[in-house]
């Protein structure tokens, strides 16, 4: 005989119960652990439990809940949070057979969701190449090398090999079908009014409207996986199933010895520029330097350690956000990690106007 531990879907309802639901970090914990240890069988005791927050949003939290792709802690970080809160599991003896049936259950669930695990990730990786081959699309035949940009102007910066729209463009997706489409000019509209009401889940888009100003994103090969969308009003945005991870766009340069990585275009293209300067005596200028923009602070490790691969002797400089008034400063603290990871230097730069 020994005490009576495991837990059972039929356990899940009473142990969420004792856990509070008004932190972001338990919420997403429990999400996390549900799904691990229950698949999808756990979605409405989740999705129950997580109504407990006057905050709740069915649509954040069938968002979090498709974002807990592999498997995590399971069940022991439950039932630890639910420990803490005063539950305790019932102690009744257990029989051999309880035991054996208690554990095919567990080994059941597992392989059931090692196979939702398996087929998210297929569906994950088929999307993630279809929205690549709709933002090769969009590059080739919508976006022009040369435009005008409220955000560039008002950032002062100009644009170095980013794409310009001076019509609107809608890059759809669609998981449900695997399938992405573009629709440019006249048949936005056409799209926009065939758009069922409400949208169902499946369906997403991201609109390039005149104006506005695509960031190319490529990995150390060249392969483009997604463009970040920045409108007129500096929102950026990025289609989903992106690929981000590693993924950069390389602001060309001169200089051959030194290499700039910045979180943002504007403050990239701002580096860059800085470093074109005017010699004295009319003996021309210095060599600008190529800049890698990661897109945010945590692609520049990422990134760096791309960077680093492909120029293993020049020296690199991370130019990074640093505001102390955010938590855990996570500009500055990540842009000093990827330097010591990968033998650079961190630099803050103070860019005039609006963080970029």
């Amino acid at each position: 005989m020994s005490d009576r531990v495991p837990l059972t879907v039929a356990d899940l309802q009473e142990l969420l119960s004792y856990i509070p639901a008004d932190n972001r970090e338990t919420w997403v914990a429990v999400a996390m652990g549900v799904k691990s240890e229950f698949g999808e069988a756990g979605f409405d005791d989740w999705l129950t439990w997580s109504k407990n927050d006057k905050s709740f949003d069915a649509a954040a939290a069938k968002s979090v809940w498709k974002s807990c792709r592999k498997g995590g802690s399971g069940a022991g970080r439950l039932i630890n949070l639910a420990k803490a809160s005063g539950w305790a599991p019932r102690r009744e003896p257990m029989t051999a057979e309880e035991k054996r049936r208690l554990n095919a259950e567990a080994e059941a669930r597992r392989v059931v969701r090692q196979a939702e695990i398996e087929a998210d990730e297929q569906k994950h990786a088929a999307m993630r190449e279809a929205v690549a081959a709709a933002c090769q699309l969009i590059w080739d035949k919508h976006c022009k090398p040369t435009g005008s940009s409220a955000y560039l102007a008002r950032k002062g910066v100009q644009g170095f090999g980013i794409g310009f729209f001076d019509y609107t463009v809608v890059l759809s997706i669609d998981d449900a079908r695997l399938r992405c489409d573009v629709w440019a000019g006249s048949e936005v509209k056409a799209f926009f009014n065939n758009l069922p009401k409400p949208r169902p889940d499946s369906s997403s888009f991201l609109m390039f409207k005149p104006g506005a100003i695509a960031v190319p994103l490529r990995d150390a090969a060249g392969k483009l996986w997604s463009l970040q969308a920045i409108n007129e009003q500096g929102t950026k945005l990025f289609p989903k199933y992106g690929r981000k991870s590693g993924c950069f766009h390389l602001i060309a340069g001169e200089a051959t010895d030194v290499l700039g990585i910045a979180e943002g275009y504007a403050t990239a293209a701002s580096v860059h520029m800085a470093t074109c300067l005017d010699l004295p005596l009319g003996m021309g200028k210095t060599p600008s330097w190529p800049v890698a923009v990661a897109i945010d602070s945590g692609n520049l490790l990422p990134v760096a350690r791309a960077m680093r691969e492909l120029n293993p002797d020049v020296s690199i400089y991370l130019a990074a956000d640093d505001d102390p008034t955010v938590k855990g400063n996570p500009g500055r603290a990540k842009a000093e990690a990827a330097a010591l990871a990968i033998d650079g230097v961190a630099v803050f730069p103070i860019i005039p106007g609006e963080p970029a």
